[in-house]
């Protein structure tokens, strides 16, 4: 009996974002996730995140190299869903970019990326974490990262997003993973969606004044440990935070960063969002640290051409 053939699925160009230039971009290359994390912007009501991907492999590589020579896109961080569900793709991606980088949460193993950067989330001490991440993540977390080949050449950070829920325990967290095998630890904070009522944002920005100063006194007392620039951290402050930002994102360094969404048409094509969280996002509470870093990047340090990312690597590359 004959073995059948697999139905060979034809290439689609990708969608058409324009002739603009953007040195970094990040992709989201699955809607699938095994976590239910209450905070995550992917899964917002007014972004594409069927939950079904609609992109195959084949489909996703040859876009991907499409748009990364159109673009002239140098660092592509890969997302999610969670990433690492679709490791063979995720692997084969990473190949194709200078600097490629990955956000994940952990649960599946730390993956190998000699000369780029593996983000591991987690939202605080496992006291805190748990209850937002599921049970038990904590301590998986945990496992999979003092297994993990420490002489690969990767760079493992974590990082904990700082929500009105959480902030209570950043200390507590620096405690908790500061002797882990990994490369530093960052934080960013809650991005909030216009009338956000989820109880993570802060209504008065003035009420996270204090949980920015007490990251500033944490970067302070490990700042080996500790990636930030308290600048860039003393931007994010509620007399000054809206000039990194504006009303609507027209001071945002970030907006050119090319976000790319897994699309929720039936062929399977990235679509771009307003920003890299999402559609519906409240510029004037924005708490991502790479806006207000590259803000000091730009702004304070005169560093006109500086891209989020790819600083970083590119000193660990040329070291």
């Amino acid at each position: 009996m004959p073995i059948k053939s697999k139905r060979r699925i034809p290439l689609r160009e990708p969608t058409d974002f324009g002739d603009g230039t953007h040195p970094t971009a990040m992709v989201n290359v699955t809607n699938v996730c095994n976590l239910d994390c209450a905070h995550c912007f992917v899964f917002r009501d007014d972004n594409p995140n069927s939950p079904r991907d609609k992109m195959d492999d084949g489909n996703m590589l040859h876009q991907l190299a499409i748009l990364r020579d159109k673009h002239d896109i140098k660092s592509m961080m890969f997302m999610g869903g969670e990433p690492m569900i679709r490791r063979k793709l995720l692997m084969q991606a990473v190949k194709l970019f200078e600097y490629p980088a990955i956000v994940t949460n952990g649960t599946y193993g730390i993956p190998s990326l000699p000369g780029g950067i593996v983000t591991i989330s987690l939202d605080g001490p496992e006291a805190l974490n748990d209850p937002i991440r599921g049970d038990g993540v904590f301590a998986k977390v945990r496992e999979a990262i003092a297994a993990r080949d420490r002489e690969d050449g990767t760079t493992v950070m974590l990082q904990m997003v700082v929500t009105r829920k959480n902030a209570e325990g950043i200390e507590d967290f620096v405690e908790e993973v500061k002797d882990w095998p990994v490369d530093g630890l960052a934080f960013t904070f809650y991005v909030p969606r216009i009338a956000d009522d989820s109880g993570f944002a802060w209504e008065d920005l003035r009420e996270r004044d204090d949980v920015i100063r007490r990251t500033i006194a944490i970067k302070q007392a490990y700042p080996n440990l500790v990636k930030a620039n308290v600048g860039a951290l003393e931007l994010m402050l509620s007399d000054c935070c809206i000039q990194s930002t504006g009303e609507r994102g027209e001071h945002c360094g970030m907006r050119g960063v090319l976000p790319l969404y897994m699309g929720d048409d039936e062929g399977g094509s990235f679509e771009r969002t307003f920003c890299c969280y999402g559609n519906d996002v409240d510029c004037t509470r924005c708490g991502a640290y790479s806006v207000f870093n590259t803000a000091y990047q730009r702004g304070v340090r005169g560093d006109g051409e500086y891209h989020h990312r790819m600083t970083a690597l590119e000193r660990r590359k040329s070291g």
